[in-house]
């Protein structure tokens, strides 16, 4: 799927730990944007309905909503202007969610599941395993994307301005991808270096699939 980058100025942040103002960047930007091309390219062509959680500024509302006929965004805030990202022909429904909230969203009606630079923010990642596995229809697949946790990306991201990531980014991408695995099969892996093993992985995107 292709990454549609909405113009510098048409996003507004939905908080202020937002990372919105880095996709926009001279340098660090492209670094930013890689990230979501990533996991775009996991994001298979066929279905109807996408959930997108952790919408965030809406950065990927105009790829996913041209890409489906439905789409749901999902976060805790939800940014003022999210439907003025829509493609006029994709129906869709933003919700202020709670991944962790069994109910928050009707289980199996998704074919597609979208959760990038979520999970490494959630203590318990075998509960959030457990509601994105509940959200997918049968055969459905999941794209899940997060960054390492560990001093190395700490020092980076305070390099970059944002001190104490280390506050926000708890959970590590092992712990995550084993949550993941006790739930779901895996389908496809991407990172950041390109062929990286996940211990020298700066960011990785993996897609996930309930078909038996």
């Amino acid at each position: 799927m292709k990454f549609r980058a909405p113009p510098a100025g048409a996003l507004v942040a939905n908080s202020e730990f937002d990372p919105l103002p880095y996709y926009y960047r001279p340098v660090v930007g492209h670094v930013y944007r890689h990230r979501l091309r990533m996991g775009l390219g996991l994001v298979p062509t066929a279905g109807r309905r996408v959930l997108e959680i952790g919408v965030g500024s809406g950065i990927l509302v105009p790829s996913l909503t041209a890409g489906f006929p439905e789409y749901v965004g999902t976060d805790l805030i939800l940014a003022p202007g999210l439907e003025s990202l829509v493609n006029p022909e994709c129906h869709a429904n933003f919700q202020v969610a709670d991944l962790l909230d069994p109910n928050a969203v009707p289980a199996g009606a998704f074919d597609v599941v979208v959760c990038l630079s979520v999970l490494e923010h959630i203590a318990d990642p075998e509960a959030a395993a457990q509601c994105l596995a509940h959200a997918l229809a049968p055969g459905g697949t999941l794209v899940a994307g997060y960054p390492m946790v560990n001093r190395f990306m700490a020092t980076c991201f305070r390099t970059l301005g944002f001190g104490r990531i280390e506050d926000h980014h708890i959970t590590t991408p092992a712990r995550i991808t084993a949550a993941l695995r006790r739930r779901m099969q895996p389908v496809a892996r991407v990172s950041l270096p390109a062929f990286a093993p996940q211990a020298l992985s700066l960011y990785e995107c993996t897609s996930w699939t309930n078909r038996p």
